[in-house]
């Protein structure tokens, strides 16, 4: 073996530990931060059903006025929060049949876009082009976002009647979604 095939493995094998180091690392990291907690306002939600906990409760200002608490919903219906980004196409793309899937069961579930960190009148002139009329709430700070661990656009949670998250969808929504969240 020559001295230059020598050097290349060494590099090679000290890329390798580096990265595995560095990810493990991260790894830790990111778990300390998000830490699984029992009080209703740091829980990370997972998409699996037998997690079910009460949903982390919040108060926002809503884009045309006035504020939204998840809390009034405990017991009267249904909720899929829907958390989006004007800047998202996939956001664009969804949210016109996410809105006609709310036209569809107002009466049985409650829809609330949740803005990440924009200003109303960005948000404003996004909710107009699409003619949205479902709430749409402002998480100016991202801290509603935190709370449910959201990291990306067009990510939805969906909470039970009791006020209870029985899982998230990222991505685009079905109304399959909205069934099963109705026949629970």
């Amino acid at each position: 073996m020559n001295k230059h095939e020598t050097s290349y493995k060494y590099i090679i094998a000290s890329f390798i530990g580096l990265l595995l180091v560095g990810t493990a690392i991260y790894a830790q990291q990111t778990k300390s931060a998000n830490p699984v907690n029992s009080s209703n306002t740091n829980q990370n939600i997972t998409s699996e059903p037998e997690t079910k906990r009460l949903a982390p409760n919040f108060t926002l200002d809503l884009l045309n006025g006035g504020s939204v608490t998840l809390a009034d919903f405990r017991g009267k219906k249904p909720v899929v929060l829907d958390f989006f980004a004007t800047w998202c196409p996939n956001c664009r793309r969804d949210m016109p049949h996410l809105n006609g899937l709310y036209e569809k069961y107002k009466d049985q579930i409650e829809v609330i876009g949740v803005d990440l960190q924009e200003q109303a009148p960005l948000v404003e002139k996004f909710v107009t082009d699409l003619e949205l009329d479902f709430p749409i709430a402002l998480d100016i700070n991202g801290a509603v976002a935190r709370q449910y661990g959201v990291r990306y656009t067009n990510f939805h949670i969906l909470i039970d009647k009791e006020g209870k998250v029985i899982g998230s969808i990222p991505g685009d929504i079905k109304e399959e979604d909205f069934i099963k969240l109705i026949n629970l």
